[in-house]
């Protein structure tokens, strides 16, 4: 019997996790790396120039002015050339494995996007079409400087494995759906297991959640809000994302997707929402009292013609605010540099102010913002913190002249300019060389090999 698109979407995350016959599993190698003659950004204070970080065990032990007579146990010394050491970024929100699906669903509103294009293909979903779409993303993280991802997808093991690979942070977060029928018991059932599974593990962790209030019964709503209250766990969940859905949420409950989710309890152990494209002054005071950051996706959000976060209002009224780039199904990009300068412009042209959110408020947004509402320990280069950064070159011509190295991060840069990403002490893309766990050029021929089964399928094709 073909299952309906929600029926299946269920059955995909809770299927058990078997290895392929692939050769032993090994998440990446975390070395002593003492990086040299770097010019440091910390997210506070000054500028270093001739600057030396060096990391051990993943951590960061020293920052400060290089020190040659310093000694310190490297098992690799690497000479920065007076590039910029920067915070690695955290992508907040996304779909990794959905890289499969970039350029397939162009040009559509969300609605029309998700039910007549994303759900037929994700019937046919495997592990294998997982993986490789997850490595393929971490692939696009890593050249363009990002560390910690949070990741709503199916195969949440697989997902895990293709990206721990590259020494990424990684949290996983459930997108169960029932719209198309289900069992809300067993679902929280996998959601427990999940999260036990992953309890207490430094940089992978499992976060409670749901796909969205439009796509999931009130039993499923109301039993993620009480096991994350049993479990004192955060939550997840895409809301707020679209008229249509604040709409039809009112009239369905007389009330907003916030509100509603608040008077759950869905909030009460903090969590995040992404989108938050429609929010009035009550939705923002509650997201506010009860500590929920709002995962902003801005190139996503215009190219589904969904809205403008409200951004500057949250900000103004101390809602933590943290950058994703969604799918890159909807986005199609997967880049932080483009989500950054978003952020700031957008609420320039919506507040009609052009202060109004200024580069750094994007910045902080796309590094110790993110991490700090996945409960990650970075964002910032400094001694305690993981050893998650990017090396830019100050020689690209988006970098120049060096005025204000920020404003250049988040209004001239993009990946291009990143020469090395550092994960986890684990140094993952350096100069057009990809350490990921494959060869770059399997990750390409084997998304393209799932692309091409998927769409077959989605028409009907064996």
């Amino acid at each position: 019997m073909r299952l309906r698109a929600g029926e299946r979407r269920i059955r995909a995350a809770r299927q058990p996790y078997r290895r392929r016959n692939r050769r032993v599993y090994k998440e990446f190698e975390s070395m002593n790396v003492r990086l040299k003659n770097a010019l440091v950004l910390p997210n506070a204070g000054a500028k270093i120039q001739h600057g030396e970080v060096c990391v051990e065990n993943g951590k960061i032990v020293y920052v400060g002015k290089q020190n040659d007579k310093m000694f310190f146990p490297a098992d690799y010394e690497k000479d920065c050339g007076g590039n910029l050491l920067v915070a690695g970024f955290c992508n907040a929100h996304a779909h990794s494995a959905m890289t499969l699906f970039r350029g397939v669903a162009d040009d559509l509103p969300l609605q029309e996007w998700l039910f007549d294009r994303v759900f037929p293909l994700e019937e046919h979903l495997t592990e294998e079409d997982v993986y490789w779409g997850s490595m393929l993303a971490a692939a696009e993280y890593v050249r363009g400087g990002t560390t910690a991802v949070a990741d709503m997808y199916f195969f949440h093991a697989t997902a895990a494995e293709a990206l721990r690979k590259s020494g990424l942070a990684v949290a996983l977060c459930c997108g169960t759906n029932d719209i198309g029928g289900g069992n809300a018991a067993e679902s929280l059932e996998y959601m427990e297991s999940r999260y036990n599974t992953y309890k207490g593990k430094d940089r992978l962790k499992y976060m409670l959640g749901l796909h969205a209030e439009y796509t999931c019964s009130d039993a499923l709503l109301e039993g993620v809000a009480d096991l994350a209250a049993r479990l004192c766990a955060p939550t997840y969940i895409h809301c707020a994302e679209t008229l249509k859905e604040v709409g039809e949420c009112s009239v369905r409950r007389s009330l907003s997707p916030v509100e509603y989710l608040h008077k759950i309890g869905f909030f009460d152990e903090g969590g995040i929402i992404a989108h938050g494209t429609y929010l009035e002054k009550t939705d923002i005071a509650l997201l506010r009292d009860k500590n929920i950051t709002v995962a902003s996706n801005p190139s996503s959000n215009l190219k589904l013609a969904s809205g403008v976060a409200p951004i500057y209002s949250l900000l103004k009224n101390d809602v933590r605010v943290a950058l994703g780039t969604d799918g890159a199904a909807s986005n199609n990009a997967l880049s932080m540099f483009r989500e950054m300068y978003l952020m700031s412009c957008l609420q320039k042209e919506r507040m009609k102010d052009a202060a109004c959110v200024p580069a750094e408020s994007a910045l902080f947004a796309a590094t110790k913002a993110g991490y700090d509402a996945l409960g990650f320990n970075g964002g910032e280069i400094a001694v305690g913190m993981d050893a998650d950064m990017a090396l830019i070159d100050i020689n690209a011509p988006c970098m120049r002249p060096l005025s204000d190295l920020k404003k250049s991060l988040v209004y001239s840069a993009d990946a291009s300019a990143v020469l090395m990403t550092m994960a986890g002490g684990h140094i993952a893309y350096e100069n057009g060389n990809y350490h990921i766990g494959e060869k770059i050029e399997d990750v390409y021929r084997n998304a393209e090999k799932c692309i091409k089964r998927l769409l077959k399928a989605a028409k009907g094709g064996a």
